[in-house]
């Protein structure tokens, strides 16, 4: 027995109890927020821990006296402190332990009582029972059950969860959630709590925050220093993971606005702050910081890892990557959505004769990827047709599908030319797919085909600071563009020799395909807007995993290419772009993705080739066309006038003698072109400039004009036989009557 000559030993209680729990229903009341709804749902009592505060004088007298006491309890009391137990996880056994020293008790008769109570006892029904005792209880007016006493959090056994992200097709994916930081814990149904002892020895708990919340693992970030990743799981809208600046964990207004815009809804912050910043101090007690990612694509040259979104993908596994302050905004992007066995069988509607173009663009998307096995940084193709609904924006949208949501990932014409080189940068190793550049100018043009291919942002300052942004490594890639005209005759406008572009963007004119219907190409076009997303994991595996048989691949494509084509070192930019498609389709197919007649589109990408290289050779500009061009150009800046050599006979003043001009400049002089004789003296600094607008080498081309055309350097009056007596100057005399063919 536990009590002798009406006394018990509490000790013996707590023990007879035991420390098995059965799990029982807490009962709530009405609750009144989210907040409330999650406390109310961890919670659980302890008719154990009611006792032991009772023992010390800080628990409930009545409920002291209906277990010390069991004979002169009355049957009101008796129920009362079945009420009690029946709502504690060890209930079951207090409800007999209390019970057994009453006259009326039988295991039975007790169990019935025990079973028709529906709530816990309010202290004003204690009271109302056996009057006198409540009043002098130092919880009384300050509880409304003693049930209250031995109300305490249940804390999370496992740590597993599987959250139902609330988006449409969207995959279900384990987390493991960390055990917390102590004094922090989890409640057995989520959220964040806090446990501490009170002055009286009594463990005091208190609620954070109602949802999960935890720090996942430590970044060093090159811009923005240490940070931290955060994790959040929401009821209805999933798990979200994201970046916070370490600097911003140690400032509330700062830390107030990084929690908020991801959806963490307190008016006060501080209690998560400090909680967040002891997770920091125990992370950094246990394990160092990673490297943040801020760039897509392969990790390293190696080719051993490769980032794609929220993942990192080796040859066996896929682990976490947590955002940067660079790729957190597009990670939405690479979710992928649909199945990959819909997107391979929606992919094979380009599988048919006269659809090479559209197959050669999606083999982009593939061998955009094995790009940093290839010395260059980046080749582009250029897609132009004056007429519409030819594909060519379907095609990127086909290709970009391998990697994530097109919408998303393609470049608009709306997009400024700092967004895209950004972009270049951020995809690194995914395939950078430009729509629509016909409004561009032609000096923006040429500058994106020289800065595309070289795989750099521009070096730009810090608006912050007086210190040079921080620029990730040189992309490396495949380009495609499309536009209504030729990206080449556009830069033409602007300079007269654009062979430097041409040789770096191949330029393919788009011919109409015709379908059976229409609705076969809307159904293509649906279907790739509902499928995408998954072929870029497998394709990568598949490389990490045939490295060394990649790379070669890739070198031999290169070869074959080169050859059949007739390509030399100055086509390098052509024979890259071409050969790591091609290789890209190629390791696709043995992937088991498409199912391409890859022979006909090495064909077609081969003929491709040898157009681009007529209209180059065709390109080719003369020393006598140059200044043609540059003497029209200035025309206006010349002083034309006939020679004065023959109408003066020997006197001393001679040349000096007034000519009338045909035209004086209008602006700044340039040159002197005497009309009579054809014959140009030209100022060499405003030539130089030229020159260089055009992108012409000046010293090559002056040396040109004196091997071709018998130019000569000499200090002559540009302004002889005007009233304007200007002292001599160095120019180029070039006698533009001279025919070579003479």
């Amino acid at each position: 027995m536990l009590h002798e000559g009406g006394a018990i030993d509490f000790d013996d209680f707590a023990k007879a109890i035991g420390v098995d729990t059965i799990p029982v229903p807490t009962l709530v009341g009405d609750s009144t927020s989210a907040f409330m709804d999650a406390l109310h749902a961890n919670r659980e009592n302890s008719f154990k821990d009611i006792m032991k505060k009772t023992a010390a004088g800080r628990g409930c007298e009545q409920l002291k006296i209906i277990a010390t006491d069991q004979a002169n309890t009355s049957e009101p009391m008796w129920r009362a402190g079945l009420s009690v137990t029946k709502f504690c996880t060890d209930g079951e056994k207090a409800a007999h332990i209390i019970s057994q020293g009453h006259p009326e008790y039988t295991a039975t008769s007790t169990q019935e009582k025990y079973e028709l109570i529906k709530g816990p006892y309010t202290c004003a029904t204690f009271d109302g029972n056996n009057e006198g005792v409540c009043p002098d209880c130092p919880n009384w007016g300050k509880v409304k059950s003693p049930i209250v006493l031995g109300s305490k959090i249940k804390e999370a056994e496992a740590i597993v969860t599987q959250p139902s992200i609330n988006l449409p097709n969207a995959p279900l994916i384990t987390y493991v959630i960390p055990t917390y930081p102590k004094p922090y814990f989890r409640g057995a149904n989520g959220g964040v709590y806090i446990r501490t002892s009170n002055a009286d020895g009594d463990i005091d708990e208190e609620m954070i925050y109602h949802n999960d919340l935890y720090v996942v693992r430590r970044l060093r970030d090159v811009e923005v220093g240490e940070a931290i990743v955060m994790r959040l799981h929401l009821p209805k809208d999933g798990v979200r993971e994201f970046t916070v600046p370490l600097t911003a964990v140690t400032s509330k207004e700062e830390f107030r606005k990084h929690m908020s815009a991801q959806g963490v809804a307190l008016t006060k912050m501080d209690k998560i702050m400090t909680y967040t910043t002891t997770w920091v101090n125990e992370l950094q007690e246990n394990a160092r910081a990673d490297e943040a990612h801020r760039q897509f694509g392969w990790t390293n040259e190696k080719c051993e890892a490769f980032i794609l979104g929220n993942q990192e993908i080796t040859g066996s596994s896929i682990s976490f990557n947590p955002p940067s302050t660079q790729t957190a905004g597009l990670f939405p992007a690479f979710e992928p959505r649909g199945s990959l066995e819909k997107w391979k069988e929606t992919i094979n509607f380009y599988n048919r004769e006269g659809m090479e173009l559209h197959q050669y663009v999606v083999g982009t998307g593939f061998g955009s990827a094995l790009m940093e096995m290839q010395p260059l940084h980046c080749a582009a193709l250029h897609i132009h047709s004056k007429d519409s609904g030819l594909g060519k924006t379907t095609a990127m949208i086909a290709g970009a599908s391998i990697w994530g949501n097109p919408d998303d990932l393609l470049i608009q014409e709306r997009d400024t030319y700092a967004t895209k080189m950004n972009r270049g940068e951020v995809y690194h190793s995914l395939p950078l797919y430009m729509d629509e550049l016909t409004n561009s100018h032609g000096k923006e043009l040429s500058d994106l085909a020289y800065q595309l291919t070289s795989g750099r942002q521009r070096g730009r300052m810090k608006g912050s600071a007086n210190e040079e942004r921080v620029r990730g490594r040189a992309w490396k890639s495949l380009a495609v563009t499309t536009g209504n005209t030729s990206l080449v005759e556009r830069v033409s406008m602007f300079k007269n020799m654009p062979k430097a572009e041409a040789q770096r963007v191949l330029e393919c004119h788009a011919t109409k395909f015709h379908f059976t219907t229409k609705s076969e190409t809307d159904i293509f076009s649906a279907d790739l807007k509902e499928n995408f997303g998954w072929a870029g994991v497998p394709f990568v595996q598949y490389v990490i995993n045939n490295i060394d048989g990649v790379r070669q691949v890739c070198l031999d494509m290169q070869k074959r290419v080169d050859k059949l084509a007739g390509l030399s070192a100055e086509n390098r930019f052509w024979s890259t772009h071409v050969s790591y498609t091609l290789s890209g389709l190629f390791v696709a197919k043995k992937a088991g993705l498409i199912d391409f007649d890859l022979k006909a589109v090495e064909a077609w990408a081969i003929k491709m080739l040898k157009r681009n290289k007529n209209v180059v050779e065709d390109m080719s500009m003369t020393v006598e066309e140059t200044l043609n061009n540059y003497i029209h150009e200035s025309w206006g800046s010349f002083l034309r006038i006939k020679s004065t050599q023959d109408l003066r006979k020997e006197q001393q003043n001679g040349l000096d003698d007034l000519v009338i001009p045909d035209l004086m400049p209008n602006r700044e002089l340039v040159g002197r072109y005497e009309t009579d004789i054809k014959r140009a003296y030209l100022l060499p600094k405003p030539l130089k400039a030229w020159c260089g607008d055009q992108q012409i080498n000046y010293t090559q081309f002056v040396q040109d004009l004196k091997d071709k055309m018998g130019a000569k350097m000499r200090k002559v009056r540009l302004t002889k036989g005007t009233l304007v007596q200007l002292p001599p100057a160095s120019a180029l005399v070039v006698d533009c009557s001279f025919s070579p063919d003479e």
